[in-house]
């Protein structure tokens, strides 16, 4: 039994060994001079992203390319088919890749589209970004800058960014630590984890949760099947979700008009006891439980509230759950 198991074990590694054998690789590196306040511009075909910030004054670029399961001759041609073009301008530095084999048509198996690409691009710590990749993952370390990334199909995470922040994927999640100057952040399959945001942001996803630690600025966030939830609020809020919860605390006096809403889960809003609101709450299939006065019908569906002598709207609606309004 012992021999026959270490036989097993010897073939399992013989196969894993041969598959690692059997991949091709190719790596090519290159670096551009480079200043604080300069941009690196992507715009390339497949492949991962991975921006990580330096002290140095250059832009050091390595590109690795893999295929399985070819020869090295088939390998070396596509390898040699798949251009990666890198140049640099006054303050820009640009890579672009293309497809070379969009345009052909494949009857059997194209060992063209099994190529993977992953990128490394170390760049000064005060850069902007425009990245473009139609598959792959991005991620971006802490950096300083103005920050623009687009997916086909993959997930973003940003660290600690001292600039405004615009990512889309089409199918990932997206994860920013911080922005200190706004995000609009967007995603049509995953969910949205934001940490601390020092601006305004517009967050929406249609196939997922949104999560938001702290944010000092407007915010308008919706999805259309999952949770959103803000744990810290300091400015006006607009959230809704069409399958799922909502829950927020207000802390600081909005400026203008927020609004909870559902249409298939629980409204909860937690409130700092010095806020002037106008309250409007409504639900079609639950109750209303308040901690402040107000004019709640005998049903408790509908509950109208003048907090603090009264300011800005605050409408929590619900089509399907409970409304609680708690003091914070």
């Amino acid at each position: 039994m012992k021999t026959r198991t270490r036989l097993i074990a010897f073939g399992v590694a013989a196969m894993a060994l041969a598959g690692t054998a059997n991949a091709e690789q190719d790596t090519i590196k290159k670096s551009f001079p480079a200043r604080d306040g300069g941009k690196l511009f992507m715009k390339v075909d497949r492949g991962s992203i991975h921006i990580i910030p330096s002290a140095s004054d250059k832009v050091d670029i390595t590109v690795v390319r893999e295929l399985k399961s070819v020869s090295a001759a088939k390998a070396k041609e596509i390898f040699a088919q798949h251009k990666v073009d890198m140049s640099a301008t006054e303050g820009e530095v640009r890579i672009e890749a293309d497809n070379a084999q969009k345009n052909r048509s494949w009857s059997g198996n194209n060992p063209y589209n099994h190529l993977q690409v992953d990128y490394t691009i170390a760049v000064p710590s005060k850069f902007n970004l425009e990245l473009k990749t139609a598959g792959g993952n991005i991620d971006v370390a802490d950096l300083e800058g103005k920050v623009d990334l687009n997916t086909s199909g993959g997930n973003l995470k940003l660290g600690a960014i001292k600039g405004p922040v615009k990512a889309h994927t089409s199918g990932g999640n997206i994860t920013l630590q911080k922005s200190q100057g706004g995000a609009n952040v967007h995603t049509s399959g995953g969910d949205l984890h934001l940490g601390e945001i020092e601006g305004d942001l517009i967050a929406d996803t249609s196939g997922g949760n949104i999560s938001l630690d702290k944010i000092k600025g407007s915010v308008k966030a919706e999805t259309s099947g999952g949770d959103v939830r803000v744990k810290e609020a300091y400015g006006p809020i607009n959230a809704r979700t069409s399958g799922g919860n909502v829950s927020a605390e207000l802390n600081e006096q909005p400026t203008s008009a927020c609004s909870l809403k559902t249409s298939g889960g629980n409204v909860d809003v937690k409130l700092a006891q010095q806020l002037a609101l106008d309250v409007n709450a409504h639900t079609s299939g639950g109750s209303i439980h308040s901690d402040f006065p107000g004019n709640l019908n005998k049903q408790k569906t509908t509950l109208t509230a003048q907090l603090n002598g009264g300011g800005p709207q605050l409408v929590l609606e619900t089509s399907g759950g409970t409304v609680n309004i708690r003091k914070k």
